[in-house]
């Protein structure tokens, strides 16, 4: 062998020792990276209010309302109030002019004045002849027919003191209050209408004090009782409202054979107003002072429930107790995880405890 070829042999030798060291061993593998988790993906846990509930709907109407109808035919000649405005017990909404009511009690109070005066002579002859019977100038029968005068006066003039008593109750109603306090929600009538006896004038509510109507199936009825607190929303709000339950109609509807139960709310700054429609919730039973997690970050419920917790950058997965489940919020009140700490919201394809991840970045 001659002295090139052996060097180019030992460079050959030399090249081939050098490939090898720099590529990777064959059966090596990449280490995994941490997967970065979405905003939808994971949730901090905070405390906050979980409420086992039974949905309602219903609409909000006034404790106390009240509807005036005329109680005399008559022209309106004066309407003092407009819809809309609030009125006290008592004030003067409008009059009515009823000539034949004023000819009525003056006519009545004449009667009254003659019976007075026929009472008063009545009286006078009684006397008169109690005085002679004493004396023997007269018989027994003239002093009972004396008598018998005077009483059939005394009942004449109670009589018509009922009349004018009457007539005068006729003649109050020409003018129209308030029976309650609260607000004008429909008027009726405006000046110089002809109107008759019973027909609709004024309607007036007071808000101060509400009520909603709600039905229950009659499956959910036994769990129910006054007292409950409830809680709800008004269309148009984004405000939650609380009342409380104050009545039970103990009969079913007939035809839906549901109940109707009834929730009382305290209106006195005026928010709430009649009929508008609210969605709700009476609440059976509410823990406040634990961690609320959704249904869906909680796995395995019906036994061993357990949540997955990011920890340290890894996957964790953390048992807990359910102290309370609310299917209608769709959340339950858990201890094992403390406020702050970051939970998945939802079981993630492909994820599992030990895996590697990243929180999603601010912004």
């Amino acid at each position: 062998m001659t002295k090139t070829l052996r060097l180019i042999i030992v460079a050959s030798v030399v090249l081939l020792a050098a490939c090898g060291k720099s590529q990777p061993a064959a059966d090596a593998k990449p280490a995994n990276p941490a997967r970065e988790l979405a905003s939808a993906d994971v949730l901090t846990a905070r405390v906050a209010p979980v409420a086992d509930s039974l949905p309602f709907t219903g609409t909000l109407s006034a404790l106390s309302s009240s509807v005036l109808a005329s109680q005399i035919d008559g022209t309106v000649s004066e309407v003092k109030v407009r819809e809309g405005e609030r009125v006290k017990a008592g004030q003067v909404l409008a009059t009515i002019d009823s000539e034949e009511l004023r000819q009525s009690v003056a006519e009545q109070s004449a009667r009254l004045s003659n019976n007075e005066s026929q009472l008063r002579l009545a009286k006078i002859k009684l006397n008169q002849q109690r005085e002679l019977a004493g004396k023997g100038f007269i018989s027994k029968t003239a002093l009972d027919e004396a008598e018998s005068a005077y009483v059939v006066k005394a009942g004449e003039l109670e009589a018509q003191r009922s009349q004018l008593a009457r007539a005068r109750k006729q003649l109050s109603y020409t003018v129209v209050h308030a029976p309650i306090t609260g607000v004008v929600y429909e008027r009726k009538i405006n000046p110089g209408e002809q109107i008759v006896k019973n027909a609709r004038l004024f309607a007036v509510a007071d808000l101060s004090v509400l009520e909603i109507a709600a039905t229950l199936p009659s499956r959910q009825i036994s769990q129910v009782k006054t007292g409950l607190p409830a809680r709800f929303s008004v269309e148009g709000l984004s405000e939650r409202f609380k009342g409380q339950l104050v009545r039970i109609n103990p009969v079913a509807s007939t035809s839906t054979r549901s109940f109707t139960v009834y929730v009382r709310v305290e209106n006195k700054d005026g928010v709430l107003k009649g009929g508008q429609f609210v969605k709700g919730a009476l609440v059976l039973k509410e823990v406040n002072d634990h961690v609320a997690l959704p249904l869906a970050a909680i796995n395995d419920r019906s036994g061993k429930p357990w949540v997955m917790v990011v920890k340290n950058g890894k996957l964790e997965k953390r048992p807990v107790t359910l102290l309370l489940t609310s299917e209608s919020e769709r959340q339950a009140a858990a201890t094992g995880v403390s406020a702050g700490e970051a939970v998945l919201s939802a079981a993630l394809l492909g994820m599992k405890p030990g895996d590697a991840v990243m929180l999603p970045r601010a912004g």
